[in-house]
C-alpha cells in the first residue's frame, strides 16, 4: 500500500490518507534504495545561456555522470543548498542542471522580471539540457522546491511535450494569504503579542492591497512609501526583503506583484504532464489540512492523469532530505 494520491482516482480520503502516510512512508523505506554511504561531490561546471524571450544571459551549474550518455536530465530549481540533491541525482546516472535565478548577483533583475520572465528562464534551461550530446532529449524532467515552484508550474502548463514535473512544498494558497501567513508565523515566533498580530495582518493586507490595485511601479513605491511612514506596524526581520528603506522597493516590483497576484489552485489547475508533489510533515507556516485541500483542489482540476501527492517525514521547505530525495528518485524512474 502506498500513500501516494492520484488526482483523478481519489476522493475526500485524501486528508486521512495525509494522517497516515507518515506511518506507510516509514515502511515504505525499505521499498527503496538507501543512499549509499560514501558518494563523493560530482565534477560540475558552470554554464551559460540565453532566455531567447528577452535576451537575458543566464547561468547554471551542469553536473554529468560517468560515461558518455545519453544520460536522463534533470532540471533543479531551488534557493536552497542542492549538493544532497545533485549527489543523488548524478548518483543515479542523471545529468543535472542548477540553473541560477537572474539577480543572483545583484537583485535589480530580479525584482524587474515577472513570473512570465521566470517561465521563460525555466523554458531556457530546459532548452539548454536537452541540446546537450551527453542528455536524451526525450528523458528531462524538472524538479522545484518552494518559491522556484510558481515558474515550474507556469513552464510546465504551457509544455509541449508535457515534462514531468516534481513540486517540492509549493505554495498552496493565493500570494496574498500566504503573505499574510509568512509574515504572521515569523513575527509569532518572534514573540510578538495578539495586538501586534492583528495589527500585522492589517497592514500585510494594506501592502498587497496597494501593490495589486496600483498599476506602476512608480506609482506603487509612492504609494507604499506613504503607507509605511504613517503605519504604527512593522514588518518582522526576515530574508525574504530589506529591513530598512529599501523594503518598499522590493513591494513595488513586478516580481513581487506577480507574487502577490499568484493563485497556486489555477496554476496546478493547468498542468498536463505528470506531477508529483512533496510535502514535509514539519514545514514551517504549514496549517495541513488546509493545505492538503488547496493542493487537493487544484490537482483535482487538472488535465493530467498522472498526479501523486506524497508527504514525507520532516522537513521539504528549503531542505533535500533523504527521504524526499528517495521519493523523487523511485517517481522519476516510473517516468523514463
Amino acid at each position: 500500500m502506498s500513500p501516494s494520491v492520484h488526482a483523478h482516482s481519489v476522493s475526500s480520503g485524501i486528508l486521512a490518507v495525509m494522517r497516515v502516510a507518515v506511518w506507510f512512508a516509514v515502511v515504505a523505506g525499505s521499498l527503496v534504495a538507501a543512499p549509499s554511504a560514501a558518494q563523493t561531490a560530482p565534477p560540475t561546471e558552470q554554464v551559460r545561456y540565453l532566455n531567447p524571450r528577452d535576451g537575458t544571459e543566464l547561468s547554471a551549474t551542469l553536473a554529468l555522470p560517468a560515461g558518455a550518455g545519453p544520460h536522463a536530465g534533470v532540471v533543479l530549481l531551488s534557493v536552497a543548498g542542492t549538493d544532497p540533491a545533485v549527489e543523488r541525482l548524478v548518483g543515479e546516472g542523471y545529468a543535472v542542471l542548477a540553473p541560477e535565478l537572474r539577480g543572483f548577483v545583484t537583485v535589480e533583475p530580479l525584482l524587474r522580471a515577472t513570473f512570465e520572465d521566470l517561465a521563460g528562464d525555466v523554458a531556457a534551461a530546459m532548452a539548454y539540457l536537452r541540446s546537450l550530446a551527453s542528455v536524451d532529449g526525450d528523458a528531462v524532467a524538472l524538479v522545484a522546491q518552494g518559491d522556484n515552484t510558481p515558474q515550474a508550474m507556469l513552464f510546465a502548463a504551457g509544455s509541449d511535450p508535457a515534462v514531468p514535473l516534481v513540486l517540492i512544498a509549493p505554495p498552496a494558497f493565493p500570494g496574498v494569504e500566504a503573505f499574510r501567513m509568512e509574515q504572521r508565523w515569523i513575527a509569532d515566533n518572534q514573540g510578538a503579542g495578539p495586538d501586534e498580530l492583528e495589527a500585522l495582518d492589517a497592514y500585510t493586507r494594506e501592502i498587497a492591497e496597494t501593490v495589486l490595485g496600483t498599476r506602476t511601479p512608480g506609482d506603487r513605491l509612492y504609494r507604499l512609501e506613504a503607507l509605511r511612514a504613517r503605519s504604527r506596524a512593522e514588518l518582522p526581520r526576515n530574508a525574504a526583503f530589506p529591513a530598512d528603506e529599501r523594503q518598499m522597493r522590493f513591494f513595488a516590483s513586478r516580481l513581487w506583484h506577480d507574487r502577490l497576484a499568484f493563485v497556486p489552485e489555477a496554476a496546478l489547475a493547468a498542468l498536463t504532464g505528470p506531477v508529483l508533489v512533496l510535502i514535509g510533515t514539519e514545514d514551517p507556516n504549514t496549517p495541513m489540512d488546509d493545505y492538503v485541500a488547496a493542493l487537493e483542489r487544484g490537482i483535482a482540476a487538472a488535465p493530467t492523469a498522472d498526479a501523486t501527492v506524497r508527504v514525507v517525514p520532516g522537513r521539504t521547505r528549503h531542505t533535500f532530505s533523504p527521504a524526499a530525495l528517495d521519493e523523487i528518485l523511485v517517481w522519476l524512474a516510473r517516468q523514463r
